[in-house]
Order: structure tokens, then C-alpha cells, then sequence
């Protein structure tokens, strides 16, 4: 009887001992507080800036092993806004963005390298106007933890980089609206 005693008692210590393995978490972009913007030039003589105002998707997040890490996005075209109307519907015709067409912006990771303490580059297939192509995104996690207001655990980023318009097919006004479209996304997980 002793040494049974004995056995589980060492065997539940080892238990206690052993080291939690970290689970990949899932948090839901809340998409009233996840913004896509986009910079591109005009004429040369200025850039426009937009948004997406709806954007919605999954971060599953490891914390143990990050690049373990993944993100599935979608962004709704006609959520598209400029502060100005007529360039908004302009963008959203079969011209540029083609929203009647491609109503969706999607982006889902490939693969996620660590860069930093909080920041890491997540490539992935993102497509635009029906093509697909592999984008470079850098990723900082702004801050993860409980959040004041409504005591849920939330994850914050900063994502950033660059795209070639041409490479999905919108080559209307070369030379004259530039091709690199800059991108920054302010994006807010709620864990699920």
C-alpha cells in the first residue's frame, strides 16, 4: 500500500512538474476595430488615402511557437472610402477595384518567420481582383492581454507593406497613378 501511495504521489508530481504545452489560440478580427488603409500615389504631385472599413478573419496565434502561427482575412470592396464620393464609386467600377466582379479582398498565410520579440513577417497568398499572388506582410504585435473595458483577451497588431497594382491585373493610368500601393492594417483580436 505504501509504495502505491508512493508511486502516485511521485507520479503526480511529475505531472504537476511538467511543462504546459502552449495551444494555438483563435482570435476573431472585430472588425469595428480593424481598419485596412491603403497609400498610393497621384499625378506625382500627392498621395490618396483610403480605407476598407470592414474587414473581418481568424489569427490563430501560438504563443510558444509563432511561426507556427496563421491568418485568414477578408476584406469587402465596397466597404471602400476616400472622403470622397465620386472617387469612391470611380475606384469601386469595373476600371479599378471591380467590385461587382470581386466584391472580396482575401489574404491567408503561407508561412510566418519571427523577426523580433513582438514582430515577425507572415507571407501569404493574397488576392485582389480575381488574382492571387504571394504578399510580404510585417506584422507587429502591439500588445496581448485582458482588455479594461470588457475583460476579454485581445491581441492588438500593426500589419504593413507594399503591393505591386499591376501584378493583379490594374495597369489603368501607368505612369500617371503610381503602381506601388502602400498598406497598413490596425487590427484588433478578440479570443474566441
Amino acid at each position: 500500500m505504501k509504495r502505491l501511495l508512493a508511486a502516485a504521489l511521485i507520479s503526480g508530481s511529475m505531472m504537476m512538474a511538467a511543462p504546459a504545452f502552449a495551444a494555438e489560440v483563435a482570435y476573431k478580427l472585430d472588425s469595428a476595430h480593424t481598419e485596412t488603409s491603403f497609400v498610393i500615389d497621384r499625378f506625382g504631385f500627392n498621395s490618396v488615402i483610403g480605407l476598407f472599413a470592414k474587414t473581418e478573419g481568424t489569427v490563430w496565434l501560438d504563443e510558444a511557437a509563432p511561426e507556427k502561427s496563421r491568418v485568414e482575412a477578408v476584406i469587402a470592396v465596397d466597404s471602400l472610402l476616400t472622403a470622397n464620393t465620386t472617387r469612391d464609386e470611380h475606384l469601386k467600377s469595373d476600371r479599378w477595384l471591380n467590385a461587382a466582379k470581386s466584391p472580396i479582398i482575401t489574404f491567408k498565410s503561407t508561412k510566418v518567420e519571427k523577426t523580433g520579440d513582438a514582430t515577425a513577417k507572415v507571407t501569404g497568398d493574397l488576392t485582389l481582383m480575381g488574382v492571387t499572388q504571394p504578399a510580404v506582410l510585417d506584422v507587429k504585435l502591439n500588445k496581448l492581454g485582458t482588455a479594461p473595458n470588457n475583460q476579454k483577451k485581445q491581441a492588438g497588431f500593426t500589419i504593413t507593406g507594399q503591393i505591386s497594382r499591376k501584378a493583379f491585373g490594374s495597369a489603368n493610368a501607368a505612369g500617371m497613378i503610381g503602381d506601388a500601393v502602400d498598406i497598413r492594417i490596425e487590427a484588433l483580436g478578440v479570443a474566441q
